[in-house]
């Protein structure tokens, strides 16, 4: 429901400044994953020309590659929403919450990370080389989730991976 009324937003926009088209970047590995925004796209008849003509993510970043974009290397970015488990409400202030501590992580030198958030537990997500960095700022790191009122933080010890929460 959240994300039909993000896009809703999104094509209201569109539609306000007389955009013929809105295009995305799902791509074709997306259609494999649980993705609730892709029954929002095509409701939308949102483009997402990756995912029509058949090219994955590891297509997309040998192609940003071949012509020097430093995005090749940037990890990915999913939607905020997949933070949580399945069938949360989504509020904004939980995902703002959610993307200041992810923020925070990185301003820490946690450059790839994920939060999870299960109701008033965090799990942290960061990839396992950096768990040592982890554990001996963990006090300050606490401190800061606390002051978010998150009662429980925990280190996955999994480490960084996608689709955590399918």
């Amino acid at each position: 429901m959240q994300k039909k009324i993000m896009f809703s937003k999104i094509k209201e926009f569109a539609d306000t400044n007389k955009y013929e088209y809105i295009i995305d970047g799902t791509n074709f590995d997306d259609i494999n994953t649980f993705r609730p925004g892709l029954r929002a796209n095509e409701e939308l008849k949102i483009i997402s020309p990756f995912k029509e003509f058949k090219i994955t993510k590891n297509e997309i970043r040998k192609y940003l590659e071949n012509i020097d974009l430093i995005l090749s290397k940037k990890p990915s970015s999913p939607c905020l929403a997949t933070r949580f488990p399945y069938n949360t409400k989504l509020e904004e202030k939980s995902l703002k919450t959610i993307e200041k501590l992810e923020k925070y992580l990185y301003l820490k030198g946690f450059k790839n990370n994920r939060i999870r958030l299960h109701n008033d537990i965090a799990r942290i997500e960061i990839p396992k080389k950096d768990f040592n960095k982890f554990i001996k700022l963990n006090s300050i790191i606490t401190k800061r989730f606390k002051q978010k009122n998150i009662k429980y933080i925990t280190l996955d010890i999994e480490g960084l991976r996608t689709g955590s929460m399918d």
